[in-house]
Parts: structure tokens; C-alpha cells; sequence
């Protein structure tokens, strides 16, 4: 049996403790160890939870921990993902049991598919990306590494988002449209041309913001 542990113990930490217990595997392959937080106080007030047991710098891996990031920002990601990894982390990823996971779809290490997503067919999920509640997306869809789709969201089909790409919630992606690397699709936006590296788009139809 492994020992999960959340990396980050703020409002999206709690959230993955409540889905990764709902996950595909939990009682079976893995069970849920604790929290790693910078801020050793970031559950008081809290009840129900486990432990935050060190913080994402210093913790050491014991031989059966795997880990899950939950951090809303793509750089603490990376940077926790970077240090943990050089010290022998093994990540993982967790997959609500009520997600709708079709044929040939490839979800990388460290990646988080919340309750009630779609992943249709023939789509590929990178590492350490995050899916979130009742998002849909399409076939031949491609999410980079590091990607967030937030919840609510319709991803249509052939879609490439590129690694650190976030789309926020209530936003839809017309088909074979691109997000480049590190873009930012506003909440509720509606996408039908494609989004340069790094651009942060807004609206409906969604442009790049001044």
C-alpha cells in the first residue's frame, strides 16, 4: 500500500483530500498520508483532515510515499515538483471515480481528474495537469504539462493547450483551436481563434486584454 501525500494544505489541498478518497485506487492501492504546507497552521480551524507532515522543502520521501501537488499556482507547482523530484518523489495521478475516462486516453504522473469530468477519446493528458469539476473535453485533445482546466469548463475537439496554459471556469474552446504555452483564458470566455504564447484573453468572444 502507498501513503499519498497533498502537497499544499490551503483550499485546493482539502479538495484533493476529498476527491483522492473518492479516487480510483484509495483503500485499494493507496491511502491518504498528509499534507506537505510551508505554513505549519494552514489547517486550523479545520476538522477531519490528516496531518501536514513537513513542508515541501524539507520533507524527506520515505520508500511508499507518492505524492499530488495542489497548488493553484503553476510556478509553486513546478518548483515543488522540481524539489521533490530531485530527492526521489514518485507523483501520481488521481482520478474521481465518477470521471468519464473513454479509449485511448493517456494521463500523465501527477495529474488530477476531478468528479465528473469527460475525457472522450484519444486525448492526452500531460503531467501534473489539472482537470476540474464537470469539465468536458473533446477527442485528439492535447493538454500540456502543467495546464489547469478549471470546472464548467467544454474543451472541443483537437484542441492543443500548451504546457502552463490555464483556462478558468465557465470558458468553452471552439475545436481545433490553439492555447499556446503559459496563455490565461478568462472565466467565461468563449475561445474561437487561437491564443499566442503567454497572451491572457477575456470575453465573448474572448481577446487579448490591453
Amino acid at each position: 500500500m502507498k501513503h499519498l501525500v497533498i502537497v499544499g494544505a490551503g483550499g485546493f489541498g482539502r479538495e484533493m483530500f476529498g476527491s483522492a478518497r473518492e479516487a480510483v485506487g484509495f483503500g485499494s492501492e493507496f491511502d491518504i498520508k498528509g499534507f506537505l504546507d510551508a505554513k505549519p497552521t494552514a489547517l486550523d480551524g479545520f476538522v477531519g483532515y490528516p496531518p501536514i507532515v513537513g513542508s515541501p522543502d524539507s520533507y524527506v520521501p520515505a520508500e511508499d510515499d507518492v505524492f499530488i501537488t495542489a497548488l493553484g499556482s503553476i510556478a509553486s507547482r513546478r518548483r515543488c515538483v522540481s524539489s521533490l523530484e530531485k530527492k526521489g518523489a514518485k507523483f501520481i495521478s488521481i482520478i474521481h471515480r465518477t470521471a468519464t475516462i473513454g479509449p485511448n486516453v493517456v494521463i500523465g504522473d501527477g495529474s488530477f481528474i476531478a468528479p465528473h469530468v469527460s475525457l472522450t477519446v484519444d486525448i492526452s493528458v500531460g503531467r501534473h495537469v489539472s482537470v476540474f469539476h464537470s469539465s468536458s473535453v473533446g477527442h485528439d485533445t492535447v493538454l500540456g504539462d502543467f495546464s489547469h482546466v478549471y470546472a464548467q469548463c467544454s474543451v472541443g475537439g483537437a484542441v492543443k493547450v500548451g504546457e502552463g496554459a490555464v483556462i478558468y471556469p465557465g470558458s468553452v474552446v471552439a475545436p481545433r483551436r490553439k492555447i499556446g504555452a503559459g496563455a490565461v483564458v478568462g472565466a467565461g470566455s468563449a475561445v474561437f481563434v487561437d491564443v499566442d504564447p503567454g497572451v491572457t484573453v477575456l470575453g465573448n468572444p474572448a481577446a487579448p486584454l490591453k
